[in-house]
């Protein structure tokens, strides 16, 4: 791993400062290995305010990320520092990465978006994920959630609020936040029985919006010989190329929503063609077929279970319902 970068560095004698060093005077955005008055170490980076993050930061165990205010010349500072002393190994490997990934990009908006793309792969590897190929159904759910951002949201909203409101990659309770309005996407295979899983019991619990729908849209996995069906790689792509298009600043949210749900746009995803079937939408409501947080227990959480979709017919509804609700009209 080479020497600790922090070993030459002594604490502040200032509360509410850092002693800092550049990591490197060659590199083309300003990092820096620093420590806190508390001794703790830190990796910042330098940056003007225009080139400030407008996405969620991530939120990792014993690694806290801030982002200061502007000062007076118009700059910022991220900072990712580490809370856990004993993990120092791990975060100076943290910290590398930020580095290696913020440098391969051109501009200096692009290697804030870099580095907090590449926290959130880290955040996915440490809750659980395994730094590979997402699974099957992972891809699955994964797809079943962009085309409701492509679908749904990009042709009625602003790129950037469409993108902001995908909120199931942050660890929120529903995966589409607009306003008042919610969306939960989810996906079947459509031979299987008409069901969905649900895996919390806030999934389908409409307290604190005014409107939930669920989308749920048919995939099945396609035979390799038959050269029919998409990827996951190819409906990432083709979102992120349409927002370069048109708000080259929305594609830095896109890609740490994607790093938030494991996806690495590096990663080959050719081996699993996906074939699109039928798709409903439900509006969430009164007698739905569901469990919701005011009938579990205190103290139980994590609730998963089943819904028939036989059962959800009657609350069946369109596009249009959708439009009426997100419009007020």
């Amino acid at each position: 791993m080479g020497r600790d970068p922090w070993e030459e560095i002594d604490p502040p004698s200032i509360a509410d400062s850092v002693a800092a060093r550049r990591v490197d005077a060659s590199l083309p955005w300003n990092f820096y290995w620093a420590r806190g008055v508390d001794g703790g170490v830190l990796l910042t980076l330098r940056h003007a305010t225009d080139s400030a993050p407008t996405a969620q930061l991530p939120k990792l165990r014993d690694i806290e990320v801030t982002l200061s205010p502007p000062d007076d010349s118009g700059t910022q500072f991220l900072a990712f520092k580490l809370l856990d002393s004993n993990q120092r190994d791990i975060f100076q490997t943290l910290c590398q990465d930020i580095i290696s990934a913020a440098t391969q990009v051109e501009s200096e908006a692009a290697a804030v978006s870099a580095a907090l793309s590449r926290t959130w792969r880290w955040h996915h590897l440490l809750r659980g994920g395994r730094g590979t190929l997402l699974s099957p159904e992972e891809q699955k759910g994964l797809i079943g959630e962009l085309f409701v951002l492509e679908r749904l949201l990009l042709p009625r909203m602003d790129a950037a609020s469409a993108v902001t409101a995908w909120r199931g990659p942050l660890g929120a309770p529903k995966d589409f936040e607009i306003a008042r309005v919610a969306i939960e996407a989810k996906t079947r295979r459509g031979g299987a029985t008409p069901s969905v899983s649900i895996t919390s019991e806030s999934q389908l619990d409409e307290s604190g919006v005014d409107s939930l729908f669920l989308h749920v849209v048919e995939l099945d996995e396609a035979p390799m010989e038959g050269n029919q069906g998409v990827t996951l790689h190819d409906v990432a792509e083709r979102i992120r190329g349409h927002l370069h298009s048109v708000d080259l600043g929305s594609t830095g949210i896109l890609e740490t929503r994607l790093s938030a749900a494991g996806y690495r746009m590096e990663d080959d995803y050719s081996g699993h063609l996906w074939l699109e079937g039928a798709t409903r939408i439900y509006r969430v409501s009164g007698e739905f077929p569901r469990i919701t947080s005011g009938e579990v227990r205190s103290g139980v959480s994590n609730v998963r279970y089943s819904v028939s979709l036989s059962d959800c017919e009657p609350f069946s509804t369109s596009v249009n319902a959708l439009d009426e609700a997100l419009t007020g009209r």
